[in-house]
């Protein structure tokens, strides 16, 4: 018997299979860091991609800093580390700094996620933090409409600001082509209008993984960036490790667009049509929940055999993640029904993740495996469930008589590519 092991909340599942079966695997390419994270990011600092307006930084009253939640593994801490310094250089008091912690639709940041993110001591480094929330319109400000049609709400502290700083990990979008650059501030401190304008380009043409040049969304993203006026970022890429292997700072678009192309050459993975993938998503945080679990569905989707089978291996400790996702599934019978009706109505934010989980299972068996999802939920989702790996792989592997497995240990970054 040969053992195949995949990330797993914080740890791993494993399982063992007999030695004729015949295993690939999707990993992403290897990549080390050649400095720490801090001498990265400082150095990206010192090496600004792009026209950079540093004679308004340090005319500006007050910065406002954009960064994630906890379901991203970017770096903030390390990031703020060496930002904070450099902007103290340029003239920047602590007093005249707003960190905003921004999810877009996600729950906001509780103290317990503000001490994870940012930890206890950076934050009495910094007067002004606050969790951003999506659906409190108060805390928002209005700037106008995009030429597709969104509706501009962003946090009102960082709209006030007046110097702009997002920053973010690249990596792999199941249709904005990659993440970061401006989605930190347009999608993580957006109102809920925003982001339903901007996700509803999904269905566009063009709006796909991997994919930035003429996808709409990625369009209407960056548009919106500019409206806001973000005035620079600082992105990060990492390795299968969580290691940070690349950072970039400068021009919003222009040094993301460095990071994709650095990011791409780690990301992509040649495909091989196999009867059985296992995708996880790489672990925590990306598999916290369902709603951001899903996102594995897309690349294994493209590697499986008509006929084959997908084991989603997710811990899932916050549930589905998503009351309209979860109550979305709740309406129909089975994921077609759902996958038809969403293409007919309004485009509604939450509810899109159910089309999005569903279009993978109407096409494919799919299996969730997980020791945290509910009996009731996997129902709800109509997902088969497995509590592990080998339980899954044991049910499964009797329905192939010679298969091929194909293992995907990060799934949610993986950028599949044809061979050649």
């Amino acid at each position: 018997m040969k053992t195949i092991e995949v990330p797993y909340g914080h740890g791993f599942q494993s399982c063992a299979i007999p030695e004729e079966v015949e295993c690939l695997y999707g990993r992403l390419r290897a990549a080390e860091p050649d400095q720490d994270t801090n001498k990265q990011i400082s150095g990206a600092l010192q090496t600004l991609i792009g026209d950079v307006n540093l004679d308004k930084l340090k005319a500006a009253k007050s910065v406002a800093i954009a960064v994630s939640d906890i379901t991203r593994p970017v770096p903030t801490r390390l990031i703020l580390e060496e930002l904070l310094p450099w902007l103290a250089r340029l003239g920047i008091s602590k007093e005249n700094i707003t960190v905003v912690v921004g999810g877009g639709l996600h729950r906001p940041a509780t103290s317990e996620d503000m001490n994870y993110i940012l930890g206890e001591e950076l934050q009495k480094q910094v007067e002004h933090v606050f969790p951003h929330d999506a659906d409190d319109m108060d805390s928002l400000a209005f700037l106008g409409t995009s030429s597709l049609g969104t509706p501009v709400y962003v946090n009102k502290y960082f709209a006030q600001a007046d110097y702009k700083i997002v920053t973010g990990m690249v990596d792999a979008h199941q249709f904005m082509g990659f993440t970061a650059g401006v989605k930190g501030a347009v999608i993580g401190l957006g109102g809920r209008p925003t982001i339903t304008g901007n996700h509803a380009h999904l269905f566009q043409s063009g709006a796909e993984l991997g994919h930035i040049e003429g996808n709409p969304a990625r369009m209407d993203l960056e548009e919106i960036g500019q409206i806001i006026g973000v005035d620079m970022i600082i992105n990060v890429v990492l390795n299968a490790k969580k290691k940070v292997v690349k950072a970039v700072a400068g021009h919003p678009v222009l040094a993301h667009r460095v990071a994709v192309q650095f990011a791409n050459e780690i990301l992509g993975v040649p495909i091989s049509q196999s009867d059985i993938v296992i995708a996880s998503p790489g672990g925590f945080p990306k598999d916290i929940n369902v709603y951001q679990a899903q996102k594995a569905l897309t690349p294994a989707s493209r590697f499986v055999k008509p006929g084959g089978t997908i084991i989603l291996v997710a811990q899932c400790i916050e549930g589905s993640g998503e009351e309209r996702f979860e109550k979305e599934m709740s309406l129909y019978h089975n994921p077609s029904e759902i996958v038809t009706a969403f293409q007919k109505k309004e485009f509604v934010i939450g509810p899109h993740k159910a089309y999005l989980w569903s279009r993978t299972l109407a096409r494919t068996k799919t299996i969730l495996v997980s020791d945290k999802i509910s009996g009731h939920l996997a129902q709800t989702l109509m997902i088969e469930l497995k509590r592990n790996l080998q339980e899954a792989i044991d049910a499964t592997l009797e329905n192939y008589p010679n298969p091929r497995l194909m293992i995907l240990p990060n799934a949610n970054s993986v950028i599949p590519v044809f061979k050649g």
